[in-house]
């Protein structure tokens, strides 16, 4: 696709997320995506590898947590300490959460004092479609890009205003009521919603782990009330102005500490957060060849740990954090020939954190409670007919820890009968948290951000047998951040730059229709080894894979999602080893009018035990029904 098409998609897009205006001269593309370049391009033409997860897939799983929407995506596993509510680990090709950056509407959702992105409150009602790009992408977005980017974007309106009421129930005395308005008037799009979602859960914890007999034997439930909202409007000079919003509280339990003092005090653990994430932007064609666009964005996680004691002797001291982040990123996009794109951009992020446990510089003996991060980037997209090729470059400035340079280049060839050769290499680091700079009696001011190197090869074709493609990639790891316990004093952890990673892999994804049925498959083979000792790296299957089957034959649907994933180990010792599993997840839905529609999920189907994190265990078996009403206004 020419450059002068890709801005006058990207200005019909709103750059990271706007409206596709059907008109003469803009093409309608099937899956837009914008995560992987920064600019709108259809998913065949990314050189990176890249899945969209879109609202009718959303709608289909009829999935209630964001990482059963991920699990199925290729390249990825989730692994759980506990349950909804509870922070998910997402290894996106052996890379771990920390390494893997996560955004909302283009805001970093990556927690700026554990470094992980924390979106377990996030709802699937929230969400108007997932992009994940699998592979460094820092040349780009900067800090924490090393595994991949994940992308959400809420919802949006379009078509005709339309009203959408939803109430479910099922196991664990769960219930999920939400009501959906939205549409597109005259230029304007708009779309708000709210939603409640309530289960008693399970008991998360089990004996397999010695420290649990006996303990923590209560279910763990959790309740997330959620609003969402967002509106733009284009202007007849095709210009943009928009804004979204998305705020998610409640409560969720968990399974605290598991000392003999606790047992005979015990204190009911459990979590109060509030998450917000809003962002305002504007899309200003200057030219026909000249984009720019502006996003200005704010997030802030509240979170109280609190519990209920039984006994002012109960060792227990509640705690909490606050973090906030401001954003501003500003973006031109220039057509300079007609096979030539350049992107050009500035970023900066201010992060500031309140906690119970105040943040001091050890050096300084100062309170360290914000910092900031400024960078300029740059990429040019050149489109040759037969091949593609696609260079970038990004240079951040950390308050905390000086200068980090990454950059990448990609280069895609089309080949003979519709195969295409797309080979690649790019540069990324994992930014050092307040954790590891600054928590008290622990931080170490001189840790340095984790830096890597990734190549990958990739082979795809469009053929009888289905859309696929077959990636081979390396990833080197240096300069990993660990705890371990302090020389000085074993009671006290403290983080250094020791380790160092190199994660290999083949990953192979299909997709076919056949008559009317709807296949998707993956399959990825991992080696992921701590090189200085010979070790595979926690909680990463070398095997893994996924099948998901859908079939819609007049009024009724039924589809299916199967995960099968090889054997773990839970420590980076590999003395305790996780079993490998298969669920089985099957779904089904009945329209019994135009206007309402009932679906029936179950998951887990044949109960399986299984843990992805040593003594906690996975879901079981549950049934789910939902009533779905959208009447006509």
């Amino acid at each position: 696709m020419s450059s002068t098409l890709r801005i006058t998609v990207a200005l019909a897009t709103a750059g990271l997320a706007g409206t596709l205006q059907a008109s003469e001269e803009v093409t309608q593309l099937d899956e837009v995506v914008v995560t992987a370049t920064r600019t709108a391009q259809s998913v065949d033409e990314t050189l990176a590898p890249v899945t969209v997860i879109s609202r009718e897939d959303i709608e289909r799983s009829q999935a209630t947590d964001v990482t059963e929407l991920l699990k199925q995506v290729p390249g990825i596993q989730v692994n759980r300490s506990g349950g909804p509510g509870a922070l998910p680990s997402v290894f996106v090709r052996g890379a771990s959460s920390s390494q893997t950056l996560v955004l909302v509407d283009g805001q970093r959702l990556n927690s700026p004092t554990a470094a992980t992105p924390e979106f377990q409150y996030l709802t699937p009602d929230q969400i108007e479609k997932i992009e994940i790009v699998r592979g460094p992408k820092s040349s780009l977005y900067g800090a924490d890009a090393i595994g991949g980017v994940i992308q959400i974007f809420t919802r949006r309106g379009q078509g005709d205003p339309k009203l959408t009421v939803k109430a479910g129930a099922g196991s664990r005395n769960t219930s999920d009521i939400g009501v959906n308005y939205g549409g597109e008037v005259n230029g304007t799009r708009f779309n708000i919603g709210a939603s409640l979602f309530e289960t008693a859960g399970y008991d998360y914890t089990n004996d397999n782990y010695p420290a649990n007999t006996g303990l923590n034997l209560d279910d763990d439930g959790f309740r997330d009330k959620s609003f969402t909202s967002q509106l733009s409007h284009t202007f007849e000079t095709g210009a943009e102005l928009g804004f979204s919003f998305i705020h998610n509280q409640g409560k969720t339990e968990f399974d605290g500490y598991t000392t003999k003092l606790f047992k005979k005090y015990p204190y009911n653990a459990y979590t109060e957060f509030e998450s917000s994430t809003a962002n305002i932007y504007a899309v200003v064609p200057v030219s026909e060849s000249f984009m720019t666009r502006v996003d200005a964005g704010y997030t802030e996680l509240e979170s109280k740990q609190l519990g209920k004691n039984s006994a002012p002797e109960a060792p227990y001291t509640p705690n909490y954090y606050d973090t906030k982040r401001y954003s501003v990123v500003a973006q031109g996009d220039i057509s300079w020939l007609d096979s030539q794109l350049l992107t050009l951009g500035v970023d900066y992020y201010k992060d500031e954190v309140d906690s119970s446990s105040l943040y001091f510089n050890p050096e300084t003996n100062k309170q360290v409670d914000s910092r900031y991060n400024a960078a300029i980037f740059a990429q040019n997209q050149s489109d040759f007919g037969w091949s593609d090729l696609q260079v970038g470059l990004r240079r951040d400035k950390n308050e905390s820890f000086g200068y980090s340079t990454t950059g990448n280049i990609a280069w895609g060839v089309d080949l003979p009968e519709s195969f295409r050769i797309v080979a690649s290499y790019g540069t990324a680091f994992r930014a050092p948290s307040f954790n590891d700079l600054y928590y008290p009696e622990s931080g170490n001011p001189d840790i340095k951000p984790e830096t890597s190197n990734n190549v990958e090869l990739a082979l795809k074709g469009r053929h009888a047998i289905g859309n696929w493609s077959v990636a081979l990639f390396q990833n080197d790891i240096k300069d990993l951040i660990a705890w371990a316990p302090s020389a000085a004093d074993p009671n006290i952890w403290v983080p250094s730059n020791v380790d160092e990673a190199r994660i290999k892999g083949i990953e192979a994804v299909i997709q076919k229709r056949i008559d009317d049925w709807n296949i998707r498959a993956s399959a990825t083979v991992l080696d992921a080894k701590d090189t200085k000792r010979d070790k595979v790296l926690a909680r990463r299957a070398e095997q893994f894979a996924t099948l998901d089957v859908d079939r819609q034959f007049g009024l009724f649907s039924v589809g299916s999602s199967i995960r099968a994933q090889g054997h773990s180990y839970d420590d980076a010792e590999n003395t305790t080893r996780l079993a490998g599993f298969v669920t089985v997840d099957v779904r089904g839905g009945y329209r019994v009018t135009k206007e309402l529609l009932t679906e029936l999920k179950v998951v887990n189907l044949f109960d399986k035990d299984y843990q992805t994190a040593n003594g906690y265990r996975s879901e079981p078996k549950g049934a789910f029904l939902t009533l779905t009403w959208t009447p006509e206004l």
